[in-house]
């Protein structure tokens, strides 16, 4: 046994001698932010590729923010194509960037509009317990930046950048479409006196948040309208978990969360899609908002599913499969009309 032993601790002593006289590890002259962890991705149909948690802010305080990114394998040699940018609902204080509503595998929807000649993405933000209003939607805003900044690795056409959001995640999708250039809304800069690459990258970067367009399904717009029903999500708890505030105290952090504030003839084409049964977010908030839209001539297109719930979600398996494809199918449609503008 002792023979054996010391046979191992042996063995074990040579490999670190001769790990030793390997390659030296590289050192900067700085310290250093960037991911070098080896880029993982997997495939799909269409000559899609798509790449997990890549890092698109880090602000001093804060976890790495993060989205997921669904790319063509022939972006070298190809034209560039439009950008969609998926947004998480999830009440402001859950969720991720992998799911929606009954959808079962949402990576494989994501990768299918990609097959349809798009580059697309799906973010991760701050949630309500991590950051207070507007961090969430300045997390979305420095999303497109960053993946504007990425255009020509990306394959990106940064003239033709669309958002897609559900719920809390079809609010902030709206926020951002209808918020371009307003200086409230701009992702922070770093505070913290960190050295090296991560100061540099929370600092907003200079590429422009505008989008070109946007679906939203079953969001909210005005948070003054409140919700129909008792189960509503827009409860006084969850406005003062997101916005730090009582919500019957404060109408002007209401009116400034509100997409509906900030409406003009300019704001990008929109597609609202919501459940006339909606028990969480009430349809009239997407009748308000396209009303809003229409009233100041801007381009809408409110689509009304007669009985659905909140995410689509039907009285029957069949009616939430039935609904959800139908909303799908509209919003890829959308997506098309807008990229051959």
């Amino acid at each position: 046994m002792r023979q054996w032993l010391l046979a191992l601790a042996l063995a074990a002593t040579a490999g670190i001698a001769a790990a030793d006289t390997g390659k030296q590890p590289a050192i900067s002259a700085a310290s250093v932010r960037d991911d070098t962890f080896p880029t993982a991705e997997a495939r799909y149909p269409g000559g899609v590729v798509a790449r997990g948690h890549v890092e698109y802010a880090n602000y001093v305080g804060y976890r790495p923010l993060q989205l997921d990114l669904y790319l063509h394998a022939d972006r070298a040699k190809a034209a560039p194509r439009p950008l969609v940018i998926w947004v998480h609902g999830g009440g402001w204080s859950r969720g991720d960037a992998r799911q929606s509503g009954a959808f079962s595998d949402w990576p494989s929807v994501l990768a299918m509009l990609a097959a349809r000649g798009y580059v697309v993405a799906s973010v991760d933000y701050r949630l309500d317990s991590e950051a207070r209003f507007p961090a969430q939607v300045q997390d979305v805003k420095a999303a497109v930046r960053f993946l504007r900044s990425k255009a020509t690795d990306y394959g990106i056409d940064p003239r033709r950048v669309y958002l897609w959001g559900g719920s809390a995640g079809g609010h902030l999708a709206g926020l951002a479409t209808v918020t371009c250039g307003v200086a409230a809304f701009d992702p922070p800069a770093s505070t913290g006196r960190l050295p090296g690459s991560q100061a540099k990258l929370a600092r907003p970067l200079p590429q422009s948040d505008c989008v070109q367009g946007a679906a939203l399904w079953y969001g909210v717009f005005d948070f003054a309208l409140g919700g129909a029903d008792p189960g509503s999500a827009l409860t006084a708890k969850t406005l003062t978990a997101l916005l730090g505030c009582d919500p019957t105290a404060c109408a002007d952090k209401l009116a400034a969360a509100s997409p509906i504030t900030y409406v003009k003839r300019e704001t990008p084409p929109l597609l609202l899609i919501a459940g006339t049964a909606d028990h969480e977010v009430s349809y009239h908030q997407s009748e308000a908002m396209a009303a809003k839209v229409k009233a100041a001539d801007g381009s809408v297109d409110l689509q009304l599913i007669a009985g659905s719930d909140h995410g689509f979600i039907g009285k029957t398996p069949a009616d939430t499969r039935r609904d959800s494809l139908s909303a799908l199918d509209r919003t890829l449609a959308f997506f098309d009309k807008l990229a051959k503008r």
